[in-house]
């Protein structure tokens, strides 16, 4: 009976010590944890988003316009009878030009290439121009860009 009774005491002290270590370390790997884990502070001046829709076609660009005029947003272009493609763009606005690298899928492939708008009272018109391939990117070769200005997208709600 001794014996049954030292061994319930000498595993209830051990039980004990063990049990007072453990909360010492778990509030040293929280503390660990919210210094990973602390949100990056990014200012965002405006969110504004355009939209073309016609017949069968849709374009639609959502942007995130930063205070340093930084753009990020996404882009996605569904027209007849054409791949459709969806992606993400991030670049910068100067003046009326939208100057952006699109990063995109279509058809189970990524790309990624240049893209400018320009900003008209109707809304942003894309611009294009001679193109060339550079380390798997599609870049403008020259800034004489020619409007399309078919298809203008006009500001919208936001999806």
């Amino acid at each position: 009976m001794k014996s049954t009774t030292y061994i319930f005491l000498s595993l209830g002290i051990f039980l004990f010590a063990c049990k007072s270590e453990v909360p010492e370390k778990v509030e040293e790997a929280s503390v660990e944890k919210q210094e990973i884990a602390a949100p990056k502070t990014e200012s965002i001046q405006k969110i504004e988003c355009y939209t073309y829709l016609e017949n069968k076609d849709t374009i639609y660009m959502a942007l995130r316009i930063k205070d340093d005029s930084i753009v990020e947003g996404d882009l996605s272009y569904s027209l007849f009878e054409k791949d459709q493609n969806k992606g993400s763009i991030r670049g910068k606005i100067s003046n009326d030009s939208l100057f952006a690298s699109y990063q995109f899928s279509s058809e189970g492939k990524d790309s990624e290439r240049e893209i400018f708008f320009l900003k008209s009272p109707e809304g942003f018109v894309e611009g294009f121009t001679e193109t060339e391939e550079s380390n798997g990117k599609t870049i403008f070769r020259n800034k004489d860009f020619k409007l399309n200005d078919r298809y203008t997208l006009q500001r919208t709600d936001c999806r």
